[in-house]
């Protein structure tokens, strides 16, 4: 309101002669009636929107608070001169002020504390109003004047008060690290967050700078213990060890820090193996259970034998053999010990290799046990037990059934990383889509990959994020079964047309959506880009590829040291730098990059080779929207500037305040007068 008001000075502007203003006069009242009413003060909007000709917008200004009557009159007025009822006017507001300021601190000396809080209140005096409420023990009222002044400690101390540990932690994560009171703040939100057992982004972006410096008094030694064990609830070793290593690096004698590192330690090294015992036993559970179902009995008769049988046939469990005695030779040349889930899984793989024709894959690590997956595990097993229906030699075509479930109808799809078809799923008799892994492809990144896009997907069910259902294998290839959409990803659909402010805002809000449940499960995407953005021909967008997505935890993974992935024009300074690092906020960058070249026409950086589009990204500033395109509003202009800021704390904090922003500025643009031009 401030930036209104300094607008009104320079043109000597004058509320009884508001209907007699001159052109230059008209523009730049207009700009402080938007001033206003972005401030939340309706009279001098309305009065200055009327003032200036634009009387749908006072009519609209009226109508988003609620106001219908006041706005039913101005409507209803061809000359745009209505006086509004029930509105102070200014020059009373003026006389008014000082005296009521005095006033307030009289009833304060005579100690008549309510009406004085009330009279501090009615002024803007949120200080003066929030210090006599807590006098009073109104820690409510307190905390909203507090929050109104900025003051979020002494907010969230209020909501302590009133033990609403939702609300003071709400306060909390606002304090930035230049606040006096950030430490006690960082020890209070540990101690919040520890007693919901509760990790968020958010918190972690709050405690960034304080987990760098370490502990220095004896509520911050126990704070970054509580926060260590908080980790270590939430299965993140390797950031509980960090935590006890910043503690030991000045107590080397705290508690029993040095045993809880070790421990933290030796379950990060093992939770690799953890990981793929696990994805190990969920998909041969599954396999093992759907094979079960589309078996069919063979009787038994001199054409069929064990071979033609294969595993339809129900075996009888066996007893595991009896140790060797010692010093018994092995039963060959390297003769592994083996579990009985390992010898099944043999058994049944030589069964169907021979009924295949093709001859069994070479067993290239054993297995010490069925509970623990070695790192070298031989990839069928990692995927579950394969069952190669077709020969090695089989070629996908039209009509062809997949491991007797999925028949192909047509290939919708084709790139370097393979295949997608349409197919039918003939045991659900649902449509369905395939994508298959290019066989030149199949390494262990690239499975590992594949693997975690199914495995991350299958965590969200949200309607802005495609569906994947099931992984397997078809002769030498690994598919991928999804919900079949149509339409076209986001860059063909920019390539096609422009897209009106309308539209593009739409779709980024839709993507806010899907992203911030991405990001509250505690993944980070890395890679959004308009071709990862799927638009069906409803309108709906899915976020698709997590193929290079991030869990919360910053070292676990496929992601390697020194490793870069991610496509350039859309790529955060921080990732070109620290891949395995970054936090959500990269994506958000991402996404101001996707804003940038929606309605400009093009992506912020670019160019032929990759290490001048990355060095742009961490060093230049990107021409401003409004010089390449007028059309775009002033204030898309600046949230796609912030979402592109180098430091991601300056950034949008988060995708669901994003989508806030962007829905009130499509609101307001929706508002406007006909004949707003579209985005190009």
């Amino acid at each position: 309101m401030e930036a209104g008001q300094a607008l009104l000075r320079s043109i000597e502007y004058d509320y009884r002669k508001r209907f007699s203003l001159d052109a230059n006069q008209r523009k730049v009242a207009l700009k402080a009636a938007i001033c206003f009413s972005r401030g939340g003060d309706v009279r001098q909007a309305v009065e200055l929107f009327q003032a200036t000709g634009e009387q749908s917008r006072a009519v609209g200004l009226l109508q988003e608070v609620g106001d219908f009557v006041n706005a039913a009159r101005v409507e209803a007025d061809p000359t745009g001169r209505v006086e509004l009822v029930g509105y102070e006017r200014p020059e009373a507001a003026a006389e008014d002020a000082s005296a009521s300021a005095e006033a307030a601190r009289k009833l304060e000396r005579a100690g008549k504390l309510e009406a004085a809080m009330e009279a501090y209140a009615r002024l803007g005096q949120w200080a003066n109003a929030a210090a006599l409420a807590r006098r009073l023990g109104q820690s409510e009222k307190a905390a909203g004047f507090f929050a109104e002044v900025g003051e979020s400690f002494q907010a969230a101390a209020c909501f302590r008060e009133l033990r609403d540990g939702n609300r003071e932690l709400q306060q909390l994560l606002k304090i930035q690290p230049a606040d006096p009171y950030y430490r006690e703040a960082c020890v209070r939100a540990i101690s919040v967050a520890s007693d919901r057992n509760e990790l968020s982004f958010e918190l972690e972006h709050l405690l960034k700078k304080f987990l760098v410096a370490g502990p220095a008094t004896e509520d911050e030694f126990d704070a970054m213990y509580r926060l260590a064990m908080l980790f270590e609830n939430h299965e993140f070793p390797e950031n509980a060890a960090a935590c006890y290593r910043k503690i030991l690096a000045t107590r080397p004698t705290y508690r029993d820090a040095q045993d809880r590192l070790k421990a933290a330690e030796a379950d990060y090294r093992g939770t690799a193996a953890k990981d793929y015992e696990r994805v190990f036993k969920e998909e041969l559970a599954f396999r093992q259970a759907v094979r079960r179902h589309e078996a069919t009995p063979v009787a038994a008769s001199p054409e069929t034998d064990e071979e033609s049988v294969g595993v339809a046939a129900d075996l009888p469990e066996l007893p595991d053999l009896p140790d060797l005695p010692a010093g018994a030779a092995p039963l060959g040349p390297e003769a592994p010990s083996r579990s009985p889930a390992r010898a099944a899984v043999a058994h049944a793989r030589t069964m169907l290799s021979a009924a295949a024709r093709t001859p069994p894959p070479v067993a290239t690590a054993p297995v010490a046990a069925a509970a623990a997956v070695p790192s070298e595990v031989e990839p069928e097993l990692t995927w579950g037990v394969a069952i190669p229906i077709e020969p090695q030699s089989a070629v996908l075509e039209e009509g062809a059934v997949v491991n007797q479930r999925f028949r192909l109808q047509k290939k919708i799809g084709q790139g370097g990383m393979g295949a997608v078809w349409k197919a039918t799923d003939l045991e659900l008799d649902e449509i369905i889509a395939i994508k298959f892994l290019a066989s030149q492809l199949v390494d262990e990144e690239a499975l590992g990959r594949f693997k975690q896009e199914v495995s991350l997907s299958r965590q969200f069910n949200h309607p802005n994020i495609i569906r994947l259902y099931d992984i397997g294998t078809c002769a030498d290839q690994k598919y991928i079964t999804m919900e079949l959409l149509s339409g076209h990803d986001l860059g063909e659909v920019m390539r096609q047309a422009p897209l009106d402010f309308d539209r593009g805002l739409g779709l980024l809000i839709q993507a806010c959506y899907a992203l911030q449940v991405v990001h509250e499960r505690g993944v980070i995407h890395r890679d959004i880009k308009p071709d990862n953005f799927f638009i069906t021909d409803e309108g709906v967008l899915k976020v698709m590829d997590f193929g290079v997505a991030k869990r919360h935890s910053a070292s676990r993974g496929l992601t390697r040291a020194g490793m870069m992935a991610g496509t350039p024009q859309y790529m955060a300074p921080e990732q070109a730098n620290n891949f395995a690092g970054v936090t959500y906020l990269a994506d958000l960058y991402a996404l101001g990059c996707i804003a940038y070249q929606m309605f400009v026409g093009t992506v912020p950086f670019d160019a032929e080779e990759v290490m001048p589009i990355l060095v742009a990204h961490m060093t230049q500033a990107p021409d401003l929207p409004r010089q390449r395109n007028p059309a775009i509003p002033a204030e898309l202009e600046a949230v796609i500037l912030k979402l592109l800021a180098k430091k991601p704390e300056a950034r949008v904090q988060s995708c669901r305040e994003l989508a806030s922003i962007l829905s009130g500025i499509r609101l307001r643009l929706a508002k406007a007068p006909s004949g707003t031009p579209s985005a190009r």
